[in-house]
């Protein structure tokens, strides 16, 4: 990725959404993030669902094309993502929220948060707000490891988290730990180093057919990680 350095303000989310939206459907690491994150949802009984730091929209599809039954809702901090989400998903309600700041004034069965809590500085502030907002289940994601310069120039990372200080802060806002699960030792450890270093076009922008087979292949490969391991860290918890 690019390594320049640029500002991480609200502006910098309102312009990335134009960049991560083929990123988030056909990225290869974003698509098995997608496909574990309703795995881990396999046996639960929800009515309805928000998904906190929900971008563009997409994760609330797949979780629409899942369960077509439950009441859809996204919470997004950028208006840009907002405004994406609500074309993707025109029967969910879709919410501007700064989750370090506020909480939505409702519950919801389920709220998913992925691969949101290692942009906000106010980790703790946010958890506590999905802990308001939680009336059963709360399931995050985030990237477990070292705190990348790249990651944190590039994408805006500012945690790199362990396992449990993950599980320390969920429980200090008053979350149960339900179950956890790491996964992507060894192939996605050494994708996610190696994307670091590939020119940001490569991996975001508008995804081309040949950037979309590429994708598929990388998808396929991903498949090949152990069942145990990894940077990426699943919790599942209840309120």
């Amino acid at each position: 990725m690019n390594k320049k350095k640029v500002k991480i303000d609200k502006q910098f989310y309102e312009n990335a959404w134009g960049q991560w939206d083929d990123m988030k459907s056909f990225g290869p690491s974003s698509r098995h993030v997608r496909r574990l994150t309703l795995k881990m949802l396999e046996g639960l009984e929800f009515k309805t669902c928000l998904d906190a730091g929900c971008g563009v929209g997409t994760l609330l599809q797949d979780i629409h094309n899942h369960y077509p039954k439950v009441e859809l809702n996204g919470a997004e901090y950028a208006s840009s993502g907002v405004a994406k989400a609500r074309q993707k998903n025109p029967n969910a309600n879709i919410y501007q929220l700064n989750l370090a700041k506020h909480a939505l004034p409702q519950t919801f069965d389920l709220v998913t948060c992925v691969d949101v809590l290692e942009h906000i500085v106010e980790d703790q502030n946010a958890m506590n707000h999905l802990h308001e907002m939680t009336s059963h289940y709360l399931l995050v994601v985030v990237p477990t490891g070292p705190l990348f310069e790249q990651e944190r120039l590039s994408v805006g990372h500012v945690h790199g988290y362990s396992q449990s200080e993950v599980k320390t802060k969920l429980e200090k806002a008053g979350f149960k730990i339900l179950k956890d699960m790491a996964w992507g030792f060894p192939l996605y450890t050494l994708y996610r180093r190696l994307v670091m270093n590939m020119p940001e076009e490569t991996v975001s922008g508008n995804f081309d057919w040949k950037k979309r087979i590429i994708s598929e292949i990388l998808y396929l490969l991903l498949f090949i990680n152990l069942p145990f391991g990894g940077e990426r860290y699943y919790v599942l918890c209840s309120a």
